[in-house]
């Protein structure tokens, strides 16, 4: 099979690259074999450039001998931009949810939310979610505060 793409597509295709690369790898710069096809398809996708007049964005690892997008590409993407208010929004997703269950589940008992219904359980756990989704938008993280540290 032949895809026919243009220049602009080629660019959201390594838009799309990085993002995947990011997903696999920003917290975690082990190689598995999971990861290996996918290693192997950025490889493969990056070897295009020099097609589409891209050069310029890829850089060569002398070391390793692989192809990765440069400075001069994350700086003139939008895609960095992107992942900035993903990780944004994730944060204060997680932090939200993760307290609000932990002070669900300290108030009500694990045993006494197992015999609630699904709907009370949702709306219990949500005013929790509410209260911290309040303080968050109001004060930031100026009074969250970790005690015995």
């Amino acid at each position: 099979m032949k895809i026919n793409i243009t220049k602009k597509e080629y660019q959201l295709f390594l838009d799309m690259v990085y993002l995947s690369d990011w997903v696999l790898h920003a917290h975690s710069e082990e190689r598995t074999e999971a990861k290996k096809p996918y290693k192997e398809l950025e490889q493969k996708i990056l070897s295009f450039a020099n097609e589409f007049g891209m050069e310029e964005v890829i850089e060569r690892n002398e070391k390793s001998g692989e192809d990765s997008l440069n400075k001069k590409f994350t700086t003139n993407s939008q895609i960095v931009k992107h992942v900035e208010n993903f990780e944004n929004a994730t944060f204060w997703e997680e932090l939200i949810e993760r307290l609000a269950r932990r002070d669900f589940i300290q108030k009500y008992g694990e045993e006494a939310i197992l015999q609630m219904s699904i709907s009370e359980r949702f709306g219990k756990e949500m005013a929790f979610h509410q209260e911290y989704h309040e303080e968050f938008d109001k004060n930031g993280l100026d009074n969250l505060q970790i005690h015995n540290l």
